[in-house]
């Protein structure tokens, strides 16, 4: 899928409905730490489906976001991530992280952020602060070398528990960047760390 990019009327339209969204369920947005204008891949934990609300309300930038390709499926929603240059993951496909690197690649070197749930998927239970990391996720920022940021959202899933909305606050928490080149192997193993310790 090519990437469409430009702030256009499907971007702002998002943005719109993300604050909206969180407004629904929060009573205040504490934001702790500050963002890194430079950095190129912002990585965050994931719990919910508002997570993406939450960032796109935060940022007044366009974000590139790697999502799983069912997304893309969702009624008005899937409208929404494919028409705002979304990188959809086809993860039946092990030849399509290429793809994926293209894109991303593309995307940063038009200076746009792109984001990533390196856990590869919501964790619903919540036995763990985290899930283990992909794989795929790792490498996008290892090949590519880009200038990582990683932001830990804290109180977005209380706030939507059981199915039904508890208004509160919600804390997003952006930690310090950095390249995986200038840390070293261990990278990713400390960046759970940090996250971890904030959950």
């Amino acid at each position: 899928m090519a990437i469409k990019f430009g702030l256009g009327n499907e971007t702002l339209m998002r943005k719109g409905c993300s604050r909206r969204l969180i407004q629904m369920v929060s009573t205040e947005v504490e934001i702790v730490g500050e963002f890194d204008f430079s950095a190129q891949l912002l990585m965050g934990n994931h719990r919910t489906m508002l997570d993406i609300a939450l960032i796109e309300a935060v940022l007044s930038e366009k974000i590139i976001w790697v999502a799983k390709q069912e997304l893309g499926k969702y009624p008005i929603y899937g409208n929404l991530v494919t028409k705002t240059g979304m990188i959809l993951a086809d993860r039946s496909k092990k030849g399509d992280i290429i793809r994926i690197f293209k894109e991303v690649k593309k995307a940063v070197d038009s200076g746009y952020k792109v984001a990533i749930f390196p856990e590869g998927t919501r964790n619903r239970e919540n036995r763990y602060p985290l899930l283990p990391f992909k794989r795929g996720a790792l490498a996008i920022a290892e090949k590519l070398d880009l200038k990582v940021q990683p932001f830990v959202i804290v109180g977005l899933a209380q706030r939507i528990a059981g199915n039904c909305l508890q208004k509160g606050k919600v804390t997003l928490h952006w930690l310090p960047s950095f390249r995986p080149s200038e840390i070293g192997k261990e990278w990713a193993d400390k960046m759970a760390t940090q996250m971890t310790s904030l959950l």
